[in-house]
């Protein structure tokens, strides 16, 4: 049974209905807070945490599902890191059908062809949702449901908040928790956002991202040697490029329409672009085709790929490789 992310994380209270349920796709912190309320909801069932290999080289999952106490007590079971390879394992222990074992499988993407996934699709008993990226506005709604007892609360802040995380729901949330420590007379203001929030030194690395995709070699070559690219924030600043290539490709995508007159489609696209940005995406655009936006969303997924699958690189030297290839790419024609 196919169902809705966004339905699922207003009413988990559905999921009741289903043997076992299955959450997949890329956006780790929707599955993050899910099962962070899942556990919070179910305070008197024991928890057990599985990885896909340790069930398969242990057969783990049948024995935490056969042998249920006299007392019939409930378990919690979150499998992670779930493939096609489970499938085998997860219909021997659903045949068993305990009421009081609930089953949460999460994974990354699936394809359509995934056995696993049309399993879960199909059958009535089981559930399946997608855990799709966040846009802009599905995080305004985030922020506003986390943050609403606050007082002081702007449009303006709430973009800070989105901005700094660049788009990823885990910061988001990491930064809610610190608003919500530091504020404890629930009263927020932007200066103090701001400060704790260590929004100036993502501006340096904003400064940095907008040089390079400009293609301004000299001022990127200064401001690389006067600024320090720390090894533990290297995804936080390959995420911050990413989102400005991918805003920047949706934009050229729109502009289309519009004869590319890039100030007609910024001053319509939802949700709005701030002011003081318009002039440097609008210069932006015009050294990127979408030809060159389409090889560089490549060039960033491979460096994703090349930072996570070896540890023993210097990251930071990566993060620079990439921002001086970025820069070249825009100062050719």
């Amino acid at each position: 049974m196919i169902l809705k992310s966004y339905i699922v994380e207003q009413n988990l209270n559905i999921l009741k209905d289903y043997s076992a349920i299955l959450m997949y796709g890329e956006n780790n912190g929707i599955k993050d807070d899910i099962k962070v309320e899942i556990k919070s909801q179910n305070k008197d069932a024991e928890i057990f945490n599985f990885f896909e290999r340790d069930i398969i080289k242990k057969n783990l999952l049948f024995e935490s599902v056969a042998n249920q106490s006299l007392f019939d007590e409930k378990k919690i079971i979150f499998i992670h890191e779930a493939s096609d390879k489970i499938l085998e394992a997860l219909e021997q222990c659903l045949i068993l059908e305990n009421k009081n074992i609930y089953i949460y499988i999460l994974s990354e993407n699936l394809e359509k062809k995934s056995k696993l996934r049309n399993w879960f699709e199909k059958d009535k008993n089981l559930a399946i949702f997608a855990c799709y990226e966040d846009n802009e506005r599905t995080l305004i709604t985030y922020v506003n449901k986390e943050l609403k007892d606050f007082k002081g609360l702007t449009g303006e802040i709430i973009n800070l908040i989105i901005t700094n995380s660049n788009m990823d729901r885990r910061i988001i949330k990491s930064e809610i928790l610190k608003i919500k420590d530091y504020f404890l007379q629930k009263k927020v203001n932007k200066d103090q956002i701001i400060e704790i929030l260590n929004i100036k030194h993502d501006n340096d690395f904003n400064e940095i991202r907008d040089k390079a995709l400009m293609g301004e070699k000299v001022k990127i070559n200064k401001l690389l040697s006067e600024t320090s690219i720390i090894n533990e924030d290297v995804f936080f600043y390959l995420s911050n490029i990413n989102y400005r290539i991918l805003k920047l490709y949706e934009i050229s995508k729109i502009s289309e329409d519009n004869k590319n007159n890039y100030e007609k489609t910024l001053n319509v696209i939802k949700p709005p672009i701030f002011w003081k940005d318009k002039p440097i995406i609008i210069q932006q655009l015009k050294k990127w085709s979408k030809k060159k936006l389409e090889e560089i969303i490549f060039k960033v997924g491979e460096t994703e790929v090349l930072m996570k699958k070896n540890s023993y690189l210097r990251n930071d030297i990566i993060i620079k490789d990439l921002i001086l290839h970025l820069t070249s790419k825009a100062s050719t024609s």
